[in-house]
């Protein structure tokens, strides 16, 4: 018999569990100690697959622990990517690029292994200097002089009851860096113009994005799952700066206030990336202008960066930075500089999302949600170009996570067709509701998001891969504005009536 035609083909990424979001590019980070390592796995060949298993074998750190579970498929068409996710505790894990291991089985087929490598990060923080840290095989980039918008005082009061389509989150808001100091001691001091990317990978930006959305999320997830679930040195403070962000959310009655307080940090830190350009960040193109004297090393590198926003940061937008920043590279020898002022776009951008859900449905009948994200121009997000997800509140406010696939299963019914659908057993979150003392009965509202993913394909030169970056937000329920008279911006996508 031939190996089973299912492989896992770009790199699995990181989801934080508690907020839902995917973390920038994917990198895993020990300072949030329980993560999922999530991947899709595509079915390669022409002809649906029977009785599917797919299981996570192994990973080249024992510092990771995962936790074994099988996920069985009755089907799988033909040309599917099925997203499947595994919790693993990541607390003792090394920094670096780690082996794991994925193995499917289908009827009629041998078992086949996916080998591919993830990237793990370590993010600390020292109260004594009030800096950051994230640290990888390739050197150490220290975070220092944040600068931020943070929220208004009015972020978190809920709105009169009657608002149910606009009602404001329980929980912290996001805060937009609008500066930053970022210093890399490389590992070892190099030669030449240009040192060795992170993982040989993502620009050094990426590194300052982890710092920024694990100062976010790191006190939300504590909050959640208590002490000791993630490190309680990766949390800090930052200089404010004006305007206050003014934002709307649903109200939550549950544990989804955290995946909306983490998805509005994730839309609003990703300010600091696009400031830094996708192209080239400050510190390749601060190398290529400052080419060392024969002889000597670099042995650490620095960007000063500032930069306004003429509008907020909105998933999906074309929204611009102007940013200023200097790069200064330190030789064995000398020293080096150059400046840049220049206005940035964020091209993470879509031209908006439709929305499919049923107006009514008898109780206990599963409520479901099909969600096209539109690419700028007439294409549609497919497949496992985006990793997406809903939340369906409740009529009383306990909200339900449910992630969103375009495989042809379930409520989806054509793989890749750029239709995105998930669902919810009514009769499972009755029991949930029962002991918050809520009813089933009455109206439903649906919020969708979705972040693109990174599909750069393995063996790929590291300049160019650097260029791609996934985990940035193309959809959002949340929107952010610097203008506090303007009516809440937040609706709800879809209702649902559930008699």
């Amino acid at each position: 018999m031939s190996d089973t035609p299912m492989q896992v083909l770009t790199r699995p990424f990181a989801i934080e569990p508690v907020t839902g979001i995917m973390l920038p590019d994917g990198i895993f980070d020990n300072a949030i100690y329980s993560l999922q390592i999530a991947c899709h796995y595509t079915n390669q060949s022409s002809s649906p697959l029977a009785n599917v298993e797919l299981y996570f074998e192994s990973v080249g750190d024992p510092g990771i622990v995962p936790i074994a579970h099988t996920f069985f498929f009755s089907s799988i068409p033909a040309g599917a990517s099925v997203l499947v996710t595994w919790n693993a505790d990541f607390q003792h894990a090394t920094p670096g690029k780690r082996l794991v291991s994925f193995v499917a089985k289908a009827d009629g087929f041998t078992s086949r292994r996916s080998i591919k490598q993830i990237f793990v990060s370590q993010t600390r923080y020292n109260s004594a200097t009030n800096t950051y840290t994230c640290a990888v095989e390739e050197g150490t980039l220290t975070v220092s002089k944040l600068k931020a918008i943070v929220q208004a005082p009015t972020w978190g009061r809920e709105p009169s009851r009657g608002k149910t389509d606009c009602l404001c989150v329980p929980k912290g808001g996001p805060w937009i860096p609008t500066g930053v100091t970022l210093d890399w001691a490389p590992n070892p001091s190099f030669s030449g113009t240009h040192g060795d990317l992170p993982f040989s990978d993502p620009w050094w930006k990426i590194l300052a994005l982890i710092v920024a959305i694990i100062a976010a999320i790191v006190a939300i997830v504590a909050a959640a799952t208590g002490h000791g679930t993630a490190s309680g040195g990766a949390s800090g403070t930052f200089d404010e700066t004006n305007p206050s962000v003014h934002c709307c959310s649903p109200s939550l009655g549950g544990d989804a206030a955290d995946g909306i307080a983490g998805a509005a940090s994730a839309v609003a830190v990703a300010a600091l990336a696009v400031a830094c350009s996708d192209a080239a960040d400050p510190f390749w193109r601060g190398q290529e202008k400052t080419s060392p004297a024969a002889g000597e090393l670099t042995t650490g590198e620095r960007v000063v960066a500032e930069w306004s926003l003429p509008d907020p940061p909105n998933a999906g937008k074309p929204y611009t930075t102007d940013v200023k920043w200097t790069y200064t590279r330190f030789t064995t020898g000398n020293t080096y500089t150059y400046s840049v002022s220049e206005t940035q776009t964020n091209i993470h951008v879509s031209d908006g999302v439709e929305i499919d859900t049923p107006s009514a449905v008898h109780a206990f009948s599963p409520l479901w949600v099909k969600a096209k994200f539109q690419k700028t121009g007439s294409d549609l997000f497919r497949g496992p170009e985006v990793y997406a997800f809903s939340l369906f509140r409740a009529p009383e406010g306990l909200f339900f996570v449910v992630p969103l696939t375009d495989d042809g299963l379930g409520f989806d019914t054509s793989a890749n067709d750029g239709t995105y659908a998930g669902s919810l057993d009514l009769e499972r979150a009755y029991r949930l509701l029962l002991k918050e003392n809520q009813s089933v009965y009455g109206v439903w509202r649906v919020f969708v998001f979705a972040q693109d993913v990174n599909l750069t394909q393995p063996g790929t030169p590291p300049e160019i891969a650097a260029q791609h970056i996934g985990g940035f937000f193309v959809a959002s329920a949340i929107s952010i504005t610097f203008d506090p008279s303007l009516p809440c911006p937040l609706k709800a996508q879809a209702s649902i009536t559930v008699f």
